[in-house]
């Protein structure tokens, strides 16, 4: 019955691969036909495309029509028609089906076709729930064209096959299949050149697995689509005496919308200790076989129903493990024999520990290598290839050694003060984190950071940058599995980024001299300065940079500016900046001007003495503009000079000398901005 029930659900597909023939002409054909060229004669098989059509046909019948084209490589003009069904071929009246008792498709055939009611009930799948949802003139029709493509004796019956035994050699023939209705001409043809090789292949890519006393076969069905549509498999004890497996053929299943590349069948062995032989033959919608496949020779084998399990694993060196298992030592000749599987998890993945398998008698195996926690999993492999897997058991070794220190640390602060530190991975395999320590000075206590413990070898922080820090520093701690701690790291110390401008530079005292304004000031108290910048306010308010000194170690730097061009008064202010560009507040500004330089001395000419009228007469020649007045120095006898008058005339006379008196003179020009001239040579006279 479920065989019968697989062909029920593959017509679909299968009538799909009959319509696809390459044969088939491409048009608005209503019905699809395909032939078959023999010696004698040409056989035709066809079929509506839609169930209204298939009812229609019922009713009035299939005409075969047969135009002969071409004879002898020249075409026949007009063409030759021939009716060659006066009558129209129509499915059997329901009495005459009773002669098909013993087919089982011809029983199906006529429920379908005349049966009051026409109900499936077989087992719910994908496939199973569309054909059992599809319209009951659906399945009628469905169900009719499957059986016709499983016996062309069917096919006869319900007037879709026909063959022409009246053909002649040499002659190419257009086959038409017409259903005349009062209303419409329903058609489809075929062209056939008889004389065209037809030979049917060979199954392909046949092979067949054992399973205890179950064989399981499969082939490639999609090779050979288009020319089987059923398939006869048949086994041998002998291998020369073949019989089919089933008495119903196996049909091609496939999903909608998704063709199939292999089908499947399987037998059941009547014994495991004796050999058989296989094969397969493709069945055409034509009844045709085709050749038989390669044999495939299998033989069954004893299959195991117990389980394995592990009953300890146990260390007693705390080096290596000891595994004992137990499994029925009846069933060791059902099996290859054994594997050990570990991994650090329950879960998984588990990976086997030895390099050959282990004999099927033993039941013990000692793992030289395991690691801290262990999972171990024991496969007991079948020889029909199958694996038993026991549940997993936990064996752990006694671990007091701490993991190795953390190293390769290093990290970088960005702008934003986001931190972000990493290490090498730690190479002890029962790793359980890292803890990681911060501070903002090396020798204060270092502040435990993570609460539990961090599985990656990379940590993020976040500082405050607008502080007196330049640094923060970092320490890392390693953790295994048993809670053992490994010291702490080497200290990762990290730069901050400066978001704090330096302290100012505190002013000294300005010097003004004759060689410019001397500018002093004493170094700025941040310690990543790393110049100093002096600006002079211009005649338009603006601040000018006069010049930059490099910042070392000198407690006071100095600057004179003696690019002036006048004793104007000049403001300076100076600024200091950091590594990070920084710069500080500038100083309050300090004033200084340049010292007029003195101008050219008078030069005094040849005094006048006129001793009878005791009187000195002195006079002089100065070039120089702006002059307002000038100045008299006397010294008389043995006193010191000083001023004596003020004139603005070139000559100065001065009257009352005493007989024998030594009398001294200088000159001095005084200009209208108070600079002054030079001293002129001293002038002396004994009067």
């Amino acid at each position: 019955m479920r065989c019968w029930m697989m062909g029920v659900l593959a017509c679909i597909a299968m009538h799909a691969i009959a319509q696809d023939s390459t044969r088939v002409l491409k048009n608005a054909d209503a019905i699809a036909v395909i032939v078959r060229p023999s010696v004698d004669s040409i056989t035709l098989r066809w079929a509506p495309l839609n169930v209204s059509d298939w009812r229609l046909a019922n009713q009035y019948g299939y005409q075969v029509e047969r135009f002969a084209m071409v004879r002898n490589g020249k075409v026949i003009r007009p063409a030759e028609r021939k009716v060659l069904t006066p009558m129209p071929l129509k499915p059997l009246p329901e009495e005459q089906w009773e002669r098909f008792t013993n087919n089982k498709y011809g029983m199906i055939t006529a429920q379908a076709l005349y049966g009051a009611t026409f109900e499936l009930n077989i087992e719910h799948s994908d496939i199973m729930q569309i054909v059992n949802k599809a319209k009951e003139n659906e399945q009628r029709y469905s169900i009719a064209l499957f059986c016709a493509d499983m016996s062309p004796e069917i096919a006869k019956a319900q007037g879709l096959y026909f063959s022409d035994k009246q053909i002649e050699k040499n002659v190419k023939y257009l086959y038409r299949v017409r259903v005349i209705t009062p209303r419409d001409t329903l058609k489809g043809s075929i062209f056939i050149d008889p004389t065209q090789k037809y030979q049917l292949p060979s199954v392909v890519g046949f092979t067949a697995q054992t399973k205890g006393n179950v064989v399981t076969m499969r082939w490639n069905q999609a090779e050979h689509a288009s020319l089987y549509t059923t398939y006869s498999v048949e086994r041998s004890e002998d291998g020369k005496t073949f019989i089919p497996v089933t008495d119903i053929a196996g049909v091609t299943l496939s999903k909608k919308g998704q063709d199939s590349k292999f089908q499947y069948a399987v037998d059941t062995l009547a014994s495991i200790e004796k050999e058989y032989s296989y094969r397969i033959r493709g069945i055409t919608p034509f009844g045709e076989y085709g050749p038989v496949s390669d044999l495939v020779k299998v033989k069954g084998n004893k299959t195991v129903k117990s389980s394995v399990f592990i009953t300890s694993a146990l260390s007693t060196d705390n080096k290596s493990i000891d595994i004992q298992w137990e499994f029925p030592q009846a069933e060791n000749d059902a099996l290859t024999g054994f594997e050990v599987t570990r991994s650090a998890t329950s879960s998984g993945p588990y990976k086997t520990i030895h390099k050959d398998i282990l004999p099927s008698s033993l039941r013990a195996y000692k793992d030289t290598s395991p690691q801290q926690s262990n999972y171990y999993k024991l496969k007991a492999k079948t020889l029909d290839g199958t694996e038993i897997i026991s549940m997993p058991y936990l064996a752990m070794l006694v671990d007091s050694i701490p993991p190795a220190i953390p190293a390769g640390l290093k990290g970088k602060v960005d702008e934003f003060g986001n931190v972000r530190i990493s290490w090498k991975p730690n190479s002890d395999s029962d790793i359980s984190g890292y803890r990681i320590y911060r501070a903002y000075y090396q020798s204060e206590e270092f502040a435990l950071m993570t609460g539990d413990p961090v599985k990656d070898t990379v940590f993020t922080d976040r500082v405050e940058l607008k502080s007196l820090n330049d640094k923060i520093h970092y320490q890392v701690m390693a953790i295994d599995k048993n809670q053992n701690h490994s010291a702490l790291s080497a200290i990762l110390s990290l730069v901050l980024p400066d978001k704090v401008p330096p302290m100012p530079p505190v002013w000294l005292p300005v010097k003004s001299t004759k060689e410019g304004v001397e500018l002093r000031w004493q170094p700025s108290g941040s310690q990543d300065v790393v110049k100093y910048e002096v600006y002079r306010k211009g005649d338009q308010g603006q601040w000018m940079r006069l010049v930059t000194k490099p910042a070392g170690t000198d407690s006071v730097y100095t600057y004179t500016d003696q690019n002036l061009s006048n004793s104007s008064v000049q403001h300076y202010t100076v600024i200091a900046i950091d590594e990070a560009g920084l710069e500080s507040p500038p100083t309050p500004a300090v004033t200084g001007f340049i010292l007029p330089k003195p101008k050219p001395a008078v030069e005094v000419s040849t005094p006048t003495v006129d001793r009878v009228n005791r009187k000195i007469i002195l006079s002089w020649a100065y070039s120089q503009a702006d002059v307002v007045s000038y100045r008299i120095y006397k010294k008389s006898d043995a006193g010191a000079i000083q001023l004596y008058r003020t004139v603005k005339e070139r000559q100065f006379i001065d009257s009352g000398m005493t007989v024998g008196g030594k009398y001294s003179y200088q000159v001095m020009a005084v200009f209208n901005n108070g600079a002054l001239s030079e001293m002129s040579r001293i002038i002396d006279i004994i009067f």
